[in-house]
């Protein structure tokens, strides 16, 4: 297992933050074999579709300017501009495969590790001329796996070579024996199927390098738990100030619910152990709403807020559980209480409209509330 610089084992993932840090340095995981690969593999493409085109373009480029008619006339032929007209000639016979070339070498890039453009990979690092790191680097254990795969790569790249000629003896050691065009086309010809065996070798090596640079990748970027803890105190903040930060929003938030309280219509009381503050406007809701609502010293907070800025306070025991449980703050209450809370605000709404000569209106005692919203 990796250790860091102190000591730790890096056994945890890398994180997210982490992950795009080191995309910004150009840290990504990439594979010079892929690309090499899928580069031979265009290269063979190329070659099999335009292949007798390119032959036929330079032999008619040779044959005008190099034509053995012209022998007695060289004297008089600037030798300089034939040889730069075919090199001219060569130069856009070779288009397709220099399109094709830089295509495919910038996909293979892109294949494993994404686009990605990272200027500070750039930057100049004196690490880098660092005589004793360079001898770090050279001797380490991902030079020497470098060296095994070095190795690796040339002997199997070689016994593909040595197959592809050992299958081919036999015309090989016959193109003594062929008339001049015979024997080019032959050549070509085998010489295309030994670069295809070639090029079927580094597929075998892309399979082994892919799933190794992602590995490598991942283990170079991994964590251990301090660096995940202290990175998420940075993100999100110490547990002391998150903690404090979550005290003050609720201190806010019970602040705010107290302010609307002597704007409620009545305030139903357990009586010590819940409170909750009612209001109901026919004019803009649809049904009571609840704007207030505590238990223990929050509940006597609210009793004594509503007392003293006039609002009815009654006890209901078991319609103030109802509401306390079932309905949140600045919400509609449930249908299942309406009628009990009709009740209730058709007692207070008496009580305000009330002839003081005349007797106070019965207070309600027996409130339906439904079996399952009882608690």
């Amino acid at each position: 297992m990796a250790e860091s610089a102190s000591g730790q084992e890096r056994s945890e993932e890398a994180s997210a933050k982490r992950l795009d840090e080191a995309r910004e340095r150009g840290q990504v995981a990439r594979s010079r074999e892929l690309t090499t690969m899928l580069l031979l593999f265009a290269v063979a493409g190329v070659l099999w579709s335009s292949g007798d085109d390119f032959v036929a373009s330079m032999l008619a480029s040779m044959r005008y300017h190099f034509d053995a008619g012209n022998a007695l006339r060289l004297a008089d032929v600037d030798m300089l501009r034939l040889t730069g007209g075919a090199l001219q000639d060569a130069l856009t016979s070779l288009v397709p495969f220099l399109v094709v070339s830089t295509l495919v070498s910038i996909a293979g890039s892109v294949v494993l590790g994404g686009w990605n453009v990272a200027p500070g990979a750039l930057g100049f690092k004196w690490n880098r001329i660092d005589p004793l790191a360079g001898i770090g680097r050279l001797f380490s254990a991902r030079s020497l796996v470098e060296l095994v795969k070095a190795l690796a790569k040339f002997v199997l790249l070689l016994g593909c070579g040595l197959l592809a000629l050992w299958h081919e003896a036999p015309q090989l050691l016959a193109l003594g024996t062929m008339p001049l065009a015979a024997g080019i086309a032959t050549t070509t010809t085998l010489a295309f199927k030994a670069f295809l065996i070639v090029s079927a070798g580094t597929v075998v090596i892309a399979l082994v390098d892919v799933p190794f640079q992602k590995w490598d990748h991942a283990r170079q970027l991994r964590m251990t738990r301090q660096e995940l803890r202290e990175e998420s105190k940075e993100s999100d903040g110490s547990p002391e100030v998150k903690g404090r930060i979550r005290s003050l929003q609720a201190e806010l938030a019970k602040r705010r619910m107290m302010e609307q309280v002597p704007q409620a219509d009545v305030v139903v009381t357990n009586p010590d152990h819940y409170a909750v503050a009612l209001k109901f406007d026919p004019a803009t809701m649809s049904a009571p709403r609840l704007v207030a609502k505590g238990s223990d010293l929050m509940a006597l907070r609210i009793r004594d807020v509503a007392r003293d800025a006039g609002v009815t306070v009654l006890e209901a025991p078991p319609l103030a559980r109802a509401v306390y449980h079932t309905t949140k703050l600045d919400q509609e209450i449930p249908a299942g209480l309406y009628v009990a809370v009709a009740q209730v605000l058709a007692y207070v709404f008496q009580l305000r409209k009330r002839d003081p000569l005349r007797p106070a209106p019965q207070l309600p005692t027996e409130l339906p509330i439904p079996p399952e919203l009882q608690y």
